[in-house]
This record gives C-alpha cells, sequence and structure tokens, in this order.
C-alpha cells in the first residue's frame, strides 16, 4: 500500500522549517543589529561572532543577582555560554591571567548597567570569561559588585579565539544565540552601555 503523497510532503517541508529556523532566526538578529535601525555606541561587530558552541568551565557561580540560577535549568554544570538559559550576557573577556583594577572597573560596570535595566534585568547575565587557562584569578566574591557574577574558564586555542585578529579583552554583549554583537574598551560610559542594550532588549523578543 503506497504512502500518501501529501503527507509525505508535509513532512518534507516540517523537516526544512525544523533545519532553517536557526539560520532564519539569525539573519533576522543581524538585521537588528544595522546601523541604519540602530545608533550605537559601542562598536558593533559584522558579522557577529558566535561563540555558541565553545566549552567553557564552570568555575563559580552567581549567589545573588541571577535569574537563571535558581531555576531548575540550572541544576545542571554549564558547559557553554547559551546554557544559561538564552538570556543576553553582559560579559568580561580576558586573556590575561590576571584581572587588575581596570578589569575589575569593567565588571562593576556591568552590573551598574544590568541594574539600569529594571525589570528587564532578568533577561541579562554578568559573565566573566578568563581566557588564560588559569581558573584562580583573585576576586574579592564578598564584594556585593561581584557576587553576581558567572565565572568560567575557557581556552584562546578555541575558535574563534585564535582565527580572527580581534583582540578579545574587553566588555562584550552576547546575544541569546551566543553571538558576540557589541563590544566596548575599559572605561566605558556606564549610560551609553545601557542606551545601547536598553535598545537591544526592546528590539528583540527572545532572551
Amino acid at each position: 500500500m503506497s504512502s500518501n503523497p501529501r503527507k509525505k510532503n508535509l513532512i518534507f517541508w516540517l523537516i526544512v522549517f525544523v533545519c532553517s529556523a536557526p539560520v532564519v532566526l539569525a539573519t533576522v538578529m543581524y538585521y537588528y543589529f544595522k546601523p541604519t535601525s540602530f545608533t550605537n555606541y559601542g562598536e558593533l561587530i559584522k558579522p557577529p561572532i558566535s561563540i555558541s558552541d565553545i566549552t567553557v568551565n564552570e568555575v563559580r557561580r552567581p549567589s545573588i543577582e541571577s535569574a537563571f540560577v535558581d531555576t531548575a535549568e540550572s541544576n545542571q554544570k554549564i558547559e557553554t555560554l547559551t546554557g544559561l538559559g538564552g538570556r543576553w550576557i553582559l560579559a568580561y573577556i580576558n586573556t590575561k591571567d590576571t584581572c587588575e583594577l581596570k578589569c575589575l572597573d569593567s565588571l562593576y560596570l556591568t552590573r551598574q548597567v544590568r541594574l539600569m535595566t529594571g525589570k528587564n534585568r532578568f533577561r541579562v547575565e554578568r559573565v566573566y570569561l578568563g581566557l588564560s587557562g588559569k581558573d584562580d584569578i583573585a576576586i574579592d566574591f564578598s564584594d556585593k559588585n561581584f557576587q553576581g557574577l558567572w565565572y568560567f574558564g575557557g581556552q584562546s586555542s578555541q575558535r574563534p579565539f585564535k582565527s580572527t585578529n580581534i583582540s578579545f579583552d574587553g566588555i562584550w554583549i552576547m546575544d541569546p544565540m551566543g553571538n558576540l554583537v557589541m563590544r566596548y574598551p575599559v572605561g566605558a560610559n556606564i549610560k551609553k552601555v545601557y542606551k545601547d542594550l536598553s535598545k537591544l532588549l526592546k528590539a528583540s523578543r527572545i532572551g
């Protein structure tokens, strides 16, 4: 008995849709960041740099100021940055084996920016990503400015870190799909970083 051709076609197009949906979504997100529709303070990364599949080592999780840490999903060890519940991420990436004053100031900035987003702060997580291979960098986690940080260790030998000429040290905004979309220098203006992030949160229905 031959199968129904219409049913076969339906199954085929369902498979096509499931496979192509992430690509379509990524394209839509890309156009959110076009300068014609978004006046930004930070450096716009075109095309966005995907770090969705890099492996990270969870060194420490937040004790406060994290919406994801209190969810059932967070009970498992986080091995990729997209494992943070598909949220927006304010990240400080550090290739050095110490977190000096500029690094600490940048981590403080990420806290202030997140708090400024008000009710949208639950859509944002803060991350320190160290790429030196050293996972015991001295950060005083008794200080409330750092208690809300996810602390991950990674390897600079992983792509895309080793395959681009970009300096990754600094503050980044990562979208819920694991794309680095905006970069800021150390000493960035808190209010202007907040303005960029609030526009992204308003424009996006994901994360």
